[in-house]
């Protein structure tokens, strides 16, 4: 297994923060209610097992620490936003084949789309995403995106890459996900 190197502190862009999972932070008692809300529909907190917050938290620290409990563990990530005490989100890269590593995300299903549709005078949404990235596609129609059209290679500025443009024309719907 190779060894990612974990973030020395909270990586932040102003509107986000992304850290290590932490048993002082409240990320077990996260969890823990997150399972009793039954907010994990969808599968949002991806690659987790059916354990115990503790259990999960501890795991996501082991694989950090370069023993991970289990076959397929992820290097997790947390995602909060300054106003909220519980975490949003997770990022977890997964190490795969020759080096390849696998990136999976998810957002908890109240907070979808939240951030823009609060900001004012947006109107549309956008994302483009490259040609048969099926599990792309999903995560925007899930949030309320639509197909808009298809961006050649040429006009997407890429050498090969078909791109699809989905928009969101009323991301204020997006609240009540």
């Amino acid at each position: 297994m190779t060894m990612l190197k974990a973030p020395s502190g909270t990586l932040t862009e102003g509107v986000v923060d992304v850290r290590l999972p932490s048993q002082d932070a409240g990320d077990i008692a996260t969890v823990n209610r997150y399972v009793e809300d039954e907010q994990l529909d969808g599968g949002w907190l991806p690659h987790v097992p059916l354990v115990t917050g503790d259990e999960l938290v501890q795991d996501w620290l082991d694989c950090w620490n370069g023993d991970p409990s289990r076959p397929g563990a992820t290097f997790t990530l947390v995602v909060n936003v300054p106003e909220e005490p519980r975490f949003i989100g997770v990022v977890g890269v997964a190490e795969g084949d020759d080096g390849a590593f696998e990136m999976s995300y998810g957002t908890a299903p109240r907070r979808r789309g939240q951030w823009v549709a609060r900001q004012p005078g947006v109107r549309t949404v956008e994302t483009l995403i490259d040609e048969g990235q099926r599990a792309s596609e999903r995560v925007a129609v899930n949030a309320g995106f639509v197909l808009a059209d298809t961006m050649a290679p040429s006009d997407a500025g890429t050498d090969d890459t078909v791109q699809l443009r989905y928009v969101m024309n009323q991301p204020g719907a997006a609240r009540s996900r």
